[in-house]
């Protein structure tokens, strides 16, 4: 090992990088996190919460488009279901100028489990669209919260990758 002529140390370009397993788990953790809280303030209505969301989407043009099919795996008991992300067509939003798009993501039983799931919103279409393609990350990042997510030919879902 060479030695910095400076402070008679090991110089910090040779030195060892550990290779910790738990600790590379507990950092990409910590990262999905971080990524979560992002795309859920990205995804976040202008005003109103979440039950502007919810109610906006009950006024979503049907049927919603399927945008993607996922395998999910159960954390807990194994159970195996097909994940089906939709997303609607974009529609003014009830009560505002603002226009919606609306994402639901069946199979998983979570909050966008449902018959309309919840609306993004936008100035326009395209910025509608564009949030919800954000609110589709956080539908499929909390899923990943109690399913290990797959490809349909059984390929791990990389969630750090945009969609």
């Amino acid at each position: 090992m060479r030695l910095d002529p400076q402070t008679s140390s090991p110089h910090p370009s040779r030195m060892p990088i550990p290779d910790d397993k738990s600790l590379r788990e507990a950092r990409l953790a910590e990262a999905l996190r971080t990524n979560l809280r992002r795309r859920k303030a990205a995804a976040r209505p202008s005003s109103g919460g979440e039950d502007r969301a919810v109610a906006a989407a009950e006024a979503a043009p049907q049927p919603y488009s399927v945008a993607r099919r996922l395998d999910g795996v159960g954390h807990r008991d194994g159970e195996q279901v097909v994940l089906t992300l939709e997303i609607s067509a974009t529609y003014p939003a009830p009560g505002s100028n603002e226009v919606c798009c609306a994402v639901r993501l069946v199979g998983d039983g979570g909050q966008f489990d449902s018959d309309h799931g919840k609306a993004a919103f936008g100035l326009d279409g395209l910025q509608a669209l564009k949030r919800a393609i954000e609110l589709a990350q956080v539908a499929l990042d909390l899923a990943s919260t109690t399913h290990e997510l797959r490809w349909p030919d059984g390929r791990p879902y990389d969630l750090s990758a945009p969609i």
